[in-house]
């Protein structure tokens, strides 16, 4: 079943947040001022997008206990209230807010890594799946009953991570280690710390990417260097890149990212011929 995601209110919105706390770690200020404005302007109390948001987490952030019956019921007159809204409206302010986004950030907002997408686009698919047939209605309803009352110690249940308590990670993390990491340790580090936030995607995404960087660059670095290397070392570095080929075999654990963390050390050094 197609999902169209930019006419998804709660997709636009984590986007931003998404995008938000990426230029808090970047200390992008004038980025982080874009963002809080476009947020301002157009989640604001009383905006006809706030108010479908609100929506949208009456299932996505509930956290009370209830039975299925029940949670039958609740649906029901949450489809209610989705269609209390004024549509037209949710769908105009939709409209300008995307072309904000596309003018004044970029496309790139809408390919932000959304922990909790999965369950975003399924709440998105039963509120308009009017046009669906019986039983693609019926599964999708199922699935929404499922964010409602979620398996007990499922391990595809996604936390939700409020966000000022992110914010206040972010400074804490900064004021840390703003001085003893790179951006790449740093980058690093904040992905395993909140790996638990999206079952471990996010991590994994980064992994790869910075995997294949630093092979990249440490094999320029050898194929540059190996005349001035020593033979010890040219053979250590060598063993290196062994061992960041094996980890893409390799399922990532805790260990895996302490080794990486140190390997980021290394190149970083050895581009500045330390």
């Amino acid at each position: 079943m197609k999902h169209n995601k930019k006419r998804n209110t709660a997709f636009l919105y984590e986007s931003l947040i998404k995008e938000l706390t990426k230029s808090i770690v970047k200390k992008d200020n004038n980025r982080k001022a874009i963002i809080i404005k476009i947020l301002k302007e157009n989640f604001g109390v009383g905006s006809s997008l706030a108010k479908e948001l609100k929506v949208y987490n009456s299932i996505l952030n509930n956290e009370d206990e209830m039975t299925i019956e029940f949670s039958s019921k609740l649906l029901k007159e949450i489809k209610k209230d989705f269609y209390s809204l004024d549509r037209k409206l949710i769908f105009n302010d939709q409209t300008r807010l995307i072309e904000t986004i596309n003018k004044e950030l970029s496309n790139s907002v809408f390919r932000n890594f959304v922990p909790n997408y999965k369950n975003i686009a399924t709440v998105g698919q039963w509120f308009v799946g009017t046009n669906l047939d019986a039983k693609s209605r019926l599964l999708v309803e199922n699935k929404v009953l499922g964010i409602l009352i979620p398996a007990e110690e499922s391990s595809e249940k996604m936390h939700h991570i409020d966000n000022l308590t992110y914010h206040t990670f972010v400074n804490k993390f900064n004021e840390t280690y703003d001085k003893t990491l790179g951006e790449k340790q740093k980058a690093l580090l904040i992905n395993f710390i909140t790996s638990f936030s999206d079952n471990g995607l996010g991590l994994k995404s980064f992994m790869n990417e910075e995997i294949g960087r630093l092979r990249d660059e440490l094999n320029s670095i050898i194929n540059l260097n190996e005349s001035k290397f020593s033979k010890a070392r040219t053979v250590s570095s060598r063993k290196v890149l062994i061992k960041l080929n094996e980890f893409k075999e390799r399922p990532i654990d805790e260990e895996m990212v302490k080794t990486l963390f140190y390997i980021q050390d290394l190149v970083e050094e050895l581009s500045n011929g330390r």
